[in-house]
């Protein structure tokens, strides 16, 4: 009988010796027809599979979970590890975390392009791209919950699913318009010019998880997916993402009750992304060599709240952290775009913000 007091927990990363060399192979079809003398349409397909991946698997992950009374309930011990030809797994280890080239992905998408320029003043180019990106690990290393690692590391394959980064809808259109030139008082009337950027996308995908609070479905991990148990959406709006109401853990923390969660990896969607930033500017020539710019820019002009994708600034969604309201607790936004990966920036999401310069050139 394997004894837990004995046991000592510790780390390992090792490195599968058959491991490859990841590859991609990248494939498109691209039509293009000019559409008058200022205007061109492109429309094409464009996809890509991943193969050997990077990724790991805990290869000692628990089995058959045995509960002992003197530590926390639910916590987990390996004593049967299949992979490694022994009834207590590797003894003294708890993670043996193993780096191998067994993961996949796929990309396809369709792309959408019209240009137009110089047509009265006008240029402007219009993208579209539907897109669909599925793999079974996201990164090479697990800094988001389950982006690389399994749920269950004996069972990988129930990891396919959309890629973290999976964007469905991604729409754009880039504008400018110049003002025609005047001959009456031609310094203040003449070289003005609007710019306009439009960017739309859809949301990107997000895990639900426990976050350490409990080893619920016995593998010894503790950031399992939960058992959906209920309508996600019952009470949700744009500031309430999801009813975490809907979730429970996937045990009652006793002998034999430990299963992994039925919710998918990357079951849920993010928030959107609206943008519209805009700017006026004149241009005014002072000589033959110089030439001053007046401008203001204007990001984010409608004020359009956007938030990031769930699991930032975090790198995890925990089901038992949200915003209690009417006596429901929900999963809330808590960060923009701009600050949630940490990098601040002007334009990524924030609030409106007014910019006004002065420029010359030479």
């Amino acid at each position: 009988m394997f004894d837990p007091s004995t046991f000592s927990a510790a780390d390992v990363f090792t490195v599968d010796q058959g491991i490859r060399t990841p590859y991609v192979q990248n494939y498109n079809l691209n039509i293009e027809q000019q559409l008058g003398s200022n205007m061109a349409l492109q429309v094409g397909y464009v996809g890509s599979a991943g193969r050997k991946l990077f990724r790991y698997r805990d290869i000692n992950q628990c089995v058959n979970t045995v509960i002992y009374g003197m530590f926390t309930p639910g916590t987990c011990f390996p004593d049967s590890a299949p992979e490694l030809g022994s009834p207590f797994g590797a003894a003294g280890f708890e993670y043996i975390n193993n780096f191998e080239s067994s993961a996949s992905s796929s990309y396809n998408a369709l792309q959408a392009s019209l240009k137009i320029k110089t047509w009265h003043g006008f240029t402007s180019v219009v993208n579209y791209t539907w897109s669909h990106s599925i793999d079974n690990a996201s990164d090479g290393q697990d800094f988001v919950a389950q982006a690389t690692q399994p749920d269950n590391s004996y069972r990988p394959d129930r990891e396919r699913a959309n890629s973290n980064f999976d964007t469905r809808h991604r729409f754009s259109w880039n504008w400018t318009y110049e003002f025609p030139k005047s001959e009456t008082l031609p310094w203040l009337l003449s070289g003005w010019q609007m710019d306009g950027v439009t960017t739309l996308m859809s949301g990107q995908p997000y895990n639900l998880t426990y976050e350490f609070e409990g080893d619920f479905n016995g593998s010894g991990e503790f950031f399992g997916r939960p058992d959906m148990i209920g309508n996600p959406y019952a009470g949700t709006n744009g500031f309430l993402l999801l009813n975490l109401d809907a979730f429970a853990v996937p045990c009652t923390c006793a002998p034999g009750t430990q299963h992994f969660g039925n919710v998918g990896r990357n079951q849920f969607v993010g928030p959107t992304f609206k943008n519209f930033d805009w700017s006026i500017v004149k241009n005014t020539r002072l000589g033959e060599r110089v030439n001053m710019q007046i401008r203001a820019d204007v990001f984010n002009l409608l004020n359009h709240p956007n938030f990031t994708n769930p699991s930032l600034p975090n790198f995890a969604v925990d089901m038992f952290t949200g915003t209690t309201v009417a006596g429901h607790l929900f999963l809330t936004p808590t960060a923009t775009p701009d600050v949630g990966i940490g990098n601040p920036f002007l334009g990524g999401g924030g609030p409106r913000n007014i910019q006004l310069a002065v420029k010359f050139t030479f």
